[in-house]
């Protein structure tokens, strides 16, 4: 397959507008491709939800069995702060623009390209390559839980997800995550007769400040050598409708980014028991709803995984002129791992705050399993006038079919 051809692929898969949803159109295109090329495969769709669907694609037999995934949904455009048309894709210079090339449509489309190389070459390798190309990703991963349940990451003996790492960064931890909407009802009236209502922000602000103590006294001195500390932040917040009428109703959205120290299932206990309690001694009406509940995971950062993957992937990167902008963020990146001698173009093993489907794949291997994050693109997911190197994408399908042949 020739460049061209290639990037015709990640083309096609870019103007399809899969904004938090319809991943069935990008999955009928990538089984095009897989029956023109005789490798097994089929679209699984998400149960009451017409147009969304996995898909599932799979070849060689036996272990070991490697499964390799990337999601197929994007996030929304704001599309009067882009320079071109974010659904299609355009060249500038090394640069292809357009909404999902780093998330990561550039990173799936490299997984498809190598499986497809690897069969039109009749390659022999050991074991099987089982692609799960995932739904909703971005908000909730229905398609990575569905594929879970369903019994597809059983029997895998390790897991690639192409996210966005760039040639440096190989990512086997992330942190979990919590989104949280807390709601408080009350009675409006008018203010100069406060006593007549129940004011809604009144009782969130308290019950806000309860659970951040509480979730603080949880949490304190409790940290991860890997991904570091539980996060909380309070992300959005609305009530009431005019400055001189108590307000009836106020939420708060709190974000948690949580570590295995301390589980998603310890902060909602506390929440739900701050919530309990406040409504039991007080005039309030707090109810939570959570809209996110995913898993921290922690792999083995010395997985035979991470130092195959190293090893095939040092040539392409040793090739890279790296620019003081590019050296200062791999720094930074660097010392958020901890680690304080780093020098820009080594390879950095690191977790991050940011999830993946691995949480809902790995659900049942959240600790020491052999897995990594590692695939084209750059620090533009979900920016405006988002971008991935094309040269970094056809050195990631190379990257790939290599790995796949070292089974």
């Amino acid at each position: 397959m020739s460049p061209a051809e290639k990037v015709t692929i990640l083309q096609h898969l870019v103007e399809i507008k899969s904004v938090n949803n319809h991943e069935k159109l990008v999955a009928m295109y990538l089984k095009t491709l897989f029956d023109e090329a005789g490798i097994t495969n089929q679209v699984i769709p998400l149960v009451g939800q017409p147009e969304r669907a996995n898909l599932v694609a799979e070849m060689g037999s036996g272990h070991p069995i490697l499964a390799v995934s990337g999601h197929m949904d994007v996030v929304d455009v704001d599309v009067a702060n882009w320079t071109t048309d974010p659904f299609k894709l355009t060249p500038k210079g090394d640069q292809l623009f357009g909404r999902g090339t780093t998330d990561m449509k550039a990173g799936l489309a490299a997984l498809v390209i190598a499986m497809l190389e690897l069969k039109e070459s009749q390659a022999t390798f050991n074991g099987t390559i089982r692609l799960l190309a995932t739904a909703g990703e971005e908000v909730g991963q229905p398609g990575a839980e569905a594929l879970e349940m369903a019994g597809y990451s059983d029997d895998v003996d390790a897991l690639l997800i192409a996210e966005p790492t760039g040639y440096y960064n190989m990512v086997y931890a992330n942190k979990g995550e919590l989104d949280i909407e807390i709601k408080s009802v009350g009675k409006a009236a008018h203010s100069s007769m406060p006593a007549l209502g129940n004011n809604a922000i009144e009782h969130l602000l308290t019950v806000l400040a309860q659970i951040r103590t509480q979730i603080g006294q949880l949490t304190a001195g409790v940290t991860n050598p890997v991904l570091g500390e539980t996060l909380l932040n309070v992300d959005t917040i609305s009530g009431g409708n005019q400055i001189n009428a108590i307000p009836s109703l106020a939420t708060v959205g709190l974000n948690l980014r949580t570590i295995p120290e301390v589980s998603n299932d310890q902060i909602l206990n506390v929440i739900d028991d701050v919530v309990a309690n406040y409504n039991q001694t007080t005039t309030g009406q707090i109810s939570v709803e959570v809209s996110m509940n995913i898993v921290s995971i922690l792999g083995d950062v010395n997985a035979p995984l991470l130092t195959d993957l190293q090893r095939i992937a040092e040539p392409y990167a040793r090739r890279q002129k790296i620019s003081a902008a590019e050296a200062e963020q791999l720094k930074q990146a660097a010392l958020a791992a901890g680690v304080k001698d780093y020098r820009p173009a080594e390879f950095l093993k690191v977790g991050i705050s940011g999830g993946t489907d691995a949480a809902k794949l790995l659900i049942k291997n959240q600790t020491g399993f052999s897995y990594l994050a590692y695939g084209p693109g750059n620090n533009t997911p979900h920016q405006d006038n988002e971008s991935v190197s094309k040269a970094m994408f056809l050195d990631f399908i190379e990257i790939y079919q290599t790995l796949f042949k070292s089974l």
